[in-house]
């Protein structure tokens, strides 16, 4: 069974992203390393996170850079020693009895009860094919930038309802 957080998980790569996917149900958030997007930086701004950065020279430098940009940070530290696989060094290559000591202080009791959204439900109020109304609904909400699949993890995550989405809309055609 997978296990929910109490905050987003933000990791540096997608092979961070790929592993912990197979434990954790939370939503996880690449930053890509020394490429932090704005956008995701700005999505995450006041939401609060977990970072999970490998135990390495760059990943220290992400912990910062993130601690001096966001404001709700937790910072989680794994022990290299548990971290390693072959020659490579990291979150990915984690024992996974190392990356659940690590976060155990934050996994939720009892699941998180996501919202239910679909793509069809966005298609019936018209936000599939109109990229400027996402884009006006993802800033209102503080959602960052967002593709559709993105964009329905995050409504859901952050348990936004169809009703405010319309309100959005009515907002954004001027009713």
């Amino acid at each position: 069974m997978k296990r929910y957080l109490n905050a987003i998980l933000v990791v540096e790569g997608k092979a961070d992203k790929a592993y912990l996917a197979n434990y954790f149900a939370s939503e996880i958030v690449v930053v890509n390393g020394y490429e932090m997007a704005k956008p995701t930086l700005d999505y995450l701004k006041d939401k609060q996170v977990i970072v999970l950065t490998d135990p390495d020279e760059a990943g220290q430098w992400i912990r910062q850079k993130l601690n001096r940009e966001l404001n709700k940070v937790i910072n989680v530290e794994v022990d290299s020693k548990q971290c390693i696989r072959g020659f490579k060094k990291g979150v990915a290559e984690c024992t996974i009895a190392e990356i659940f000591k690590k976060l155990q202080p934050y996994i939720l009791k009892e699941p998180y009860k996501e919202g239910k959204i679909t793509t069809a439900d966005l298609q019936k109020i018209g936000l599939i094919n109109d990229v400027e109304l996402r884009t006006f609904v993802c800033q209102k909400l503080h959602l960052g930038r967002c593709n559709l699949k993105q964009l329905i993890k995050r409504l859901n995550y952050h348990r936004i309802q169809l009703e405010e989405l319309q309100k959005l809309i009515k907002e954004y055609h001027g009713n």
